[in-house]
């Protein structure tokens, strides 16, 4: 399940900075909105690339675990 999440949002980023680069540029009342929504992104997108990281090393702690255990 957590595999499909991670599967799913990995598809949504691409899309989400696609749709932002066509938009182009804002008038500079939204300025300040959409530089508080480009900071909430690239904040979702550390926290998406550290959860990943944390399910690369469990799942490579577990093969090491069963490759110690197996010797």
């Amino acid at each position: 399940m957590l595999l499909k999440i991670i599967a799913v949002l990995s598809a949504l980023i691409p899309a989400i900075l696609f749709v932002r680069s066509m938009l182009g540029r804002r008038p500079t009342k939204l300025g300040a909105a959409m530089r508080e929504a480009k900071k909430q992104i690239d904040l979702a997108v550390t926290i998406f690339l550290v959860v990943v990281g944390c399910v690369v090393a469990f799942a490579l702690g577990k093969i090491v675990w069963t490759w110690w255990a197996a010797t």
